[in-house]
């Protein structure tokens, strides 16, 4: 079903990121839903915001975030072949191809929050060597 809604983390991304540091408040970036731990009820921001809370960006926010403050970036587009199935890639800032997926997906949104994970699996693995 299509609508005009953009798709929200689900609530495993969304832990993930706040451990990768994404802070970007409601007031910043129009962050209007948030999960609380520890069974991710999502909410929205109307609602009071507290230490377990956990931001629930939009996956394109996220993905934006990711560009801006990280030098990661990825799209996720529909392959030249019959089916019309998506995949995705994912670069550094210098345009080196990292890694990229099959033609896995049935919608592109599918293939958009695969691309988030991937994008938080480079990230994670960037902090955990650094540290």
């Amino acid at each position: 079903m299509k609508d005009n809604k953009l798709q929200i983390v689900n609530f495993e991304q969304a832990q993930r990121l706040k451990a990768a540091g994404f802070g970007w408040t409601h007031k910043e970036s129009g962050c209007k839903w948030y999960y609380v731990e520890p069974n991710g009820n999502v909410m929205t921001m109307d609602l009071p915001f507290t230490d377990k809370s956990i931001a629930a960006p939009a996956v394109a926010l996220a993905l934006k975030w990711m560009r801006d403050v990280h030098n990661l970036f990825g799209d996720a587009r529909i392959g030249n072949e019959p089916r019309g199935l998506f995949f995705f890639d994912v670069w550094n800032k210098n345009g080196e191809f990292l890694r990229g997926s099959n033609l896995d997906y049935d919608t592109y949104e599918a293939a958009e929050s695969a691309l988030l994970d991937e994008l938080l699996n480079v990230l994670e693995t960037k902090i955990k060597y650094k540290a």
